[in-house]
Order: C-alpha cells, then structure tokens, then sequence
C-alpha cells in the first residue's frame, strides 16, 4: 500500500488533501511526506507510523540526537550519498537512520566493511537532512519546513476555515523580520532543530570536527581501517543517488536560445528538466543566473550557474521575504525587477551568500502557479557588466514556465 493511501486508511489524510501534497510535490521536489509535513495535512507521528506500516521496518520521528562517539562510523561521503546517519547502538548492531527502505543491501555492505551489523531505520526525510547538514556538512535543498513557516497557500486555506470555525485553527505568523530570519538561517544551516513555537531560536555551539573512527566493544572485529579509502566499486560507488541537481550537466551543456528554449518548455517530464531549460537559456543572458523556490514567505535556493553558485551554493541561499528588498517587491508586484540592488540588509546578506564581487545591476523575474509567485529567477552580468537591459524575451520565456508547469502538475494528475 503508497504512503497516501495508508494515511487515508488510517483517518490521518482525506483524499483531496492527498493531491494537494501531491501537486506541492510537482513544484518543490522532495518525499511525499515532506510535503505533507510542510503543509501540515499530517502529524509526524503519524506519518512516521504509516512508514512503518508501508515499509515493514522500524521508524523514528521528532528530533533525533546521535551518539557522538558513532559518528565517525559512517564516513561522510558514504552518509551524504546514501543519506545514512548513524543512530543509536543497541544489542550490538548499528542502527542506522534513512530515508529510504530499499537500502537494506547497501546498509549491510557497510555493516560488513565497519565490522558490525547494522539494522535500518526510517525516518522522515528533512529530519534526515537536519542530520546530515549538523554532523556531515552536507548540503540539501532548504524548504519553508526548516524554518518552521507555513506555505501561504495552506495559510490562506486556513485563515478562511477559521473564519468559518473560530478557534480551530491558530493564526499562523505571515511574516518574519531580518534578524530573525538570520538565527533560523544559522540554525538550518547547522541542522538545529527550531524552538518552541513563540520562543526564541535555539543556539547550540556548532559541532566539533570529524575526529579518527573509534573502535566500539561491539563484540565483533574492529572497525576496518580502510573504510575512508573504499574503493569505486564499493558502497560508495553503489548508491542509487537521488538528487534534483543538474548542474554538473548544465556546465557541459551549451546554452540555449529563446526559440530553443521555448520549444523545449513544450515536452517537459519533470522539475528538474524545467530547471535545465531556465539556466541554460540564462547562460545565453547572464554570466550567473539562480532559480529560486517560493515558499512560506521565504525564497530558497534551488539551482544555479556562476559565480558564488558552483556546486551546491545555490541551495545555501535564502531571502526573507517579509522584510523590504527587490525580492519582495517582484513577489507582491508579480513583475520584474532591474537595476542596482539597494544596500539594505537582506541584498546585502543575499550577495554576501553569492561572493564577493557586487553586480553593477541585477534582474529578478517572477515565474507564476495559478496567479501567485511560485519561482524567481535571478540574473546578474557581475561587476563588469550591466544585466540585460531587454527583459522581453525573459518575462515571455517566464510565462510560458508558468504553463508548463502547471502543465506538468495537471499530467501528474492524470497519470495518477
């Protein structure tokens, strides 16, 4: 039984919320049940049950601490691409925390190079990313869900069947200020969790540096000492990785014209496709381009080309959207923005996460979901250059995004 319908069996879920996840899906990537937690249709406890149910296998929820002498277990490369965090020790076997119930090949292989049984455990996904972002330094695609912040579609939803039921339902914060936004900023950069809703963030000091493996008394033979020299065709090699990043593609790739780009719009599979299409197109306008996600009144990195956005910079990037800036004024005008971004704390945190270098001017455009901002896309020609001074072709090229888009969402909705 698929994860939505197991919710609905059990009362957690209703038929139409479960579409409503599974178009958010479409438009922001991740798990079904990211998703459904970002939009609150479901508790994690609940949630974290009908995994256990689906999968046949243990399942953990809420905030998740790991032994800090198990860390070293697991190397980094090895938790990064297979998205294994090192839990707990219990009757000498090494519990193991994923996102996944597939990997139980992949779990034992690494069990056998470490010299200890391992056993799986499933896990919500961002409760994983916070893992692996807090003891790992791995990087993974931000969402309003870190921040704590309700998307502005269910917050509507909300607000309406409070009206109609007064006191059903607590009004949601629509906006947070600068310096706010910045101590939430730091804690999911470090993958602590949030406050208590009302307090203060907490601060925790950042954790201490990957220190040598140490050899647990599990009764079995030591850790293998050439776990961090695995050869290619071992675990590291094996993994079936999931990424939405195409950007070691994208560098390769040539860049396409509008006419190009908008017969390609027509015949689009998936997000990540659209995604190519966009920065490879601003590689024909700008010297770096970055596309952003809407959520929750905040705009998070996605993917990106150029300076400061190599690898996985662009998901390291995030702008409040409650405080004033261009970003905020293209999100509420829903059209675009050229010219010298203002020196005002959010641009100049923004370029700061960006690099060094200022652009001399900038272009922000809005890509539109059923009439409210969904994406950005951003473009600068660096401190050498002016942006492109003829947004025509852009603002033509974002609308058609938009439809396809919400082409795409309507196909999912087909096929499912």
């Amino acid at each position: 039984m698929k994860l939505g319908e197991a919710l609905i069996q059990n009362g957690h879920l209703t038929r139409e919320s479960l579409e409503e996840a599974l178009d958010w899906q479409v438009l922001y990537g991740g798990r079904l049940g990211t998703n459904l937690l970002e939009l609150r249709l479901v508790e994690e406890k609940q949630l974290a049950r009908a995994l256990g149910e689906q999968l046949g296998v243990e399942v953990a929820w809420g905030e998740l601490e790991i032994d800090p002498e198990l860390i070293g277990l697991v190397p980094k490369l090895v938790a990064d691409r297979q998205e294994f965090a090192p839990w707990k020790l219990e009757k000498r076997r090494l519990k193991l925390l994923s996102t996944e119930a597939n990997r139980l090949e992949l779990a034992d292989e690494l069990g056998k190079l470490i010299g200890i049984a391992t056993q799986l455990v499933v896990a919500p996904e961002f409760r994983i990313f916070q893992l692996l972002r807090k003891h790992y330094g791995a990087v993974r695609q931000m969402r309003a869900l870190d921040f704590g912040l309700l998307p502005v579609e269910r917050a509507a939803m909300r607000k309406k069947r409070d009206q109609d039921q007064p006191g059903t339902v607590e009004d949601e914060p629509e906006l947070i200020d600068e310096e706010t936004f910045q101590q939430l900023y730091a804690n999911v950069l470090e993958g602590r969790p949030l406050a208590a809703k009302g307090a203060a963030p907490v601060f925790k000091p950042p954790p201490a540096p990957l220190q040598a493996r140490p050899v647990l008394d599990t009764g079995g033979p030591a850790p293998s000492a050439e776990i961090e020299d695995l050869p290619d065709d071992a675990i590291l090699g094996e993994a079936e990785v999931e990424s939405d990043s195409g950007e070691s593609a994208l560098v390769d790739e040539p860049p396409l014209s509008f006419q190009e780009a908008l017969a390609a719009l027509g015949g689009v599979t998936g997000r990540d496709a659209i995604a190519r299409i966009v920065l490879r197109t601003a590689r024909s306008k700008a010297s770096r381009a970055l596309l952003m996600t809407v959520q929750g009144n905040v705009a998070l990195g996605w993917e990106g080309l150029g300076e400061g956005l190599e690898g996985d910079g662009a998901r390291s990037v995030a702008v409040p959207l409650g405080a004033p800036s261009a970003f905020q004024s293209v999100v509420r005008s829903r059209s675009y923005f050229l010219g010298r971004l203002e020196k005002t704390p959010v641009h100049i945190r923004f370029l700061a996460q960006l690099g060094e270098e200022v652009p001399l001017s900038s272009m922000i455009l809005p890509i539109l979901h059923r009439g409210r901002v969904s994406h950005l896309l951003y473009l600068d020609q660096g401190y050498q250059d002016y942006a492109p001074g003829d947004a025509g072709e852009m603002l033509v090229l974002t609308r058609r995004i938009g439809e396809s888009v919400e082409a795409l969402v309507q196909s999912k909705r087909r096929a499912r």
